[in-house]
């Protein structure tokens, strides 16, 4: 007995054609023995209470009523397995049951249209849950039957508080309604937490909830993103999420991830010195974190998690001065990938100058010179107020008076850099020209 974990405690009565047929109790681990007395036909077997540790978040929850109905020969061994996809199944088969259909046919269409958008039979196979995966499995129905069990815990969980029996619920009562998984239950729409219900609702977050299990498996497992089965995993996933079985009535799927990974990347300055912060954000298709890599000029630096966001802490001083190309790389583990180029100016160093005319106008001074920076000079002052700067690598002023004592010509560039040069004059010498 599954629910979003091995059910412990849980009461099991085994229902024949004539009534009850055996009881018992399921273990420490979901299991159960049972003999039985009863001659070759289809059982139900009822699980109600104990409970189990979410796939999600290993915490203990409360388990509600699981079902399922299995073909039993007499005197032959039958290995059950009751779980939310049996139970939602079953009550399928009571729903077409209630249209006129047979037991046995209601419950062959039923176990058709899970098995179309499912892609194995849940009442002939055991899940494997993914505790148990060993290596070099391979994702055959049994893993992706345990990896399903998986899902329906993690999008339980990504709605708030909910949990597993919350979904089997849901899911059942969607289907008592009109045997369709459309989100109209007998009362009205139906709801997971805030969620609203609706045939892609159900294909598009079992599919991704499903990307997000397995990303959270011990990387390079057979369960895992990445691992030896991921490209297996994720077309996988694609074919839940783009089922058109009549389970859904006639909705067709929405594209799945059609969406790819994007990365977001906040504005750089032109010019930096120092310490410099390369931040943005990814937005994901299935919601996962990603690895983020921060290459220059081809070199990896540094690698990070985003889960949105993202952020380097980065030194220049161990750069030259000049252009750089930055390239930042995300990659998710379902493979998506996203790149962004950024060119980055580093300039660690301030400028240079030197005082080439030194001339007395009319009424006041001009005194100008040569200035030399790689990320150029943006504001200069001279002896306190507002110099004169040019792209041709000049700067100039003008005084009203003669200087007497120090020439203080200040300079600042576009990476910050900001040095101070003072000359010594006076009424009877000028500062040393360029050289």
């Amino acid at each position: 007995v599954v629910s979003g974990g091995p059910v412990a405690g849980a009461n099991i009565t085994v229902y024949g054609p004539n009534g009850m047929v055996a009881s018992t109790r399921t273990d420490d681990s979901g299991h159960f023995l049972v003999a039985l007395r009863t001659l070759s036909a289809s059982i139900k077997v009822i699980a109600q209470g104990g409970s189990y540790p979410e796939e999600a978040t290993g915490v203990t929850e409360p388990s509600g009523t699981l079902s399922g109905i299995f073909p039993y020969q007499e005197g032959a061994t039958l290995n059950v397995s009751l779980t939310p996809y049996t139970t939602a199944m079953e009550s399928l088969a009571e729903f077409l049951i209630t249209q006129g259909l047979t037991p046995s046919l209601a419950g062959a269409k039923a176990d058709s249209e899970f098995i179309d958008w499912l892609g194995f039979d849940v009442v002939n196979t055991q899940p494997l849950l993914l505790s148990q995966v060993m290596n070099g499995q391979s994702l055959d129905s049994g893993l992706r039957y345990g990896l399903l069990i998986a899902a329906l815990s993690q999008w339980a969980n990504s709605e708030g508080s909910k949990t597993t029996t919350d979904l089997t619920a849901a899911l059942t009562a969607d289907l008592q309604s009109d045997g369709l998984l459309n989100g109209q239950g007998s009362q009205g729409p139906l709801f997971l937490g805030s969620l609203p219900l609706s045939s892609n609702t159900y294909r598009r977050a079992l599919a991704t909830a499903l990307i997000q299990a397995a990303a959270a498996q011990v990387p390079g497992t057979p369960a895992a993103l990445p691992g030896s089965n991921a490209a297996a995993i994720t077309a996988y996933a694609e074919s839940l999420a783009q089922a058109s079985t009549p389970l859904f009535g006639t909705t067709p799927p929405a594209s799945f991830a059609n969406t790819p990974l994007s990365l977001n990347l906040s504005t750089l300055p032109p010019w930096v010195h120092g310490s410099l912060v390369v931040s943005g954000s990814i937005t994901d298709p299935y919601s996962l974190g990603a690895n983020v890599t921060l290459a220059i000029d081809g070199q990896l630096q540094q690698t990070i998690v985003a889960n949105p966001n993202f952020a380097f802490e980065l030194n220049t001083i161990a750069l030259s001065d000049g252009q750089h190309t930055l390239s930042i790389a995300a990659q998710d583990a379902a493979g998506e990938q996203a790149v962004v180029n950024a060119s980055l100016g580093i300039d660690n160093s301030p400028p240079k100058a030197c005082v080439s005319v030194y001339e007395p106008l009319t009424s006041s001074l001009v005194v100008a010179g040569y200035w030399q920076d790689v990320a150029g000079v943006v504001a200069a002052t001279l002896d306190g107020s507002p110099a004169q700067i040019t792209a041709a690598g000049t700067w100039y002023g003008v005084l009203t008076t003669v200087a007497s004592g120090p020439l203080v010509l200040t300079l600042t560039d576009a990476a910050g850099n900001t040095q101070t040069f003072t000359w010594a004059v006076s009424p009877q010498s000028n500062p040393a020209p360029c050289s």
